[in-house]
């Protein structure tokens, strides 16, 4: 299995670049809501021993996450943030071993 945080910065370069692919070639608002989202989400939280929340990253999410419920894609952003949030943690747990 791979590990978490190589997942988490994967993912946020992922987000990054469907960010420029949205913004540039295709427009499109949910593309970048997702994108937004990926890449937020992928960043929020750190991968030692167990995950702890990155300050910054958490509360930019939060900020942008209020910003979509007023006027955007919530949808597309919580799909976004729930990917970059879920699949590092599952690796995180898939990788943490039996007790």
């Amino acid at each position: 299995m791979m590990d978490p945080n190589a997942v988490a910065q994967r993912l946020s370069l992922l987000g990054v670049a469907g960010y420029a692919f949205f913004f540039f070639l295709r427009p499109n608002p949910e593309g970048l809501a997702l994108a937004l989202g990926l890449a937020l989400g992928g960043a929020a939280l750190a991968y030692r021993e167990r995950p702890f929340p990155v300050p910054f990253f958490l509360g930019l999410f939060l900020l942008l996450l209020a910003f979509q419920l007023w006027r955007g894609e919530p949808l597309a952003f919580l799909l976004g943030g729930g990917l970059g949030l879920g699949l590092p943690y599952l690796a995180w747990r898939l990788r943490k071993p039996a007790r």
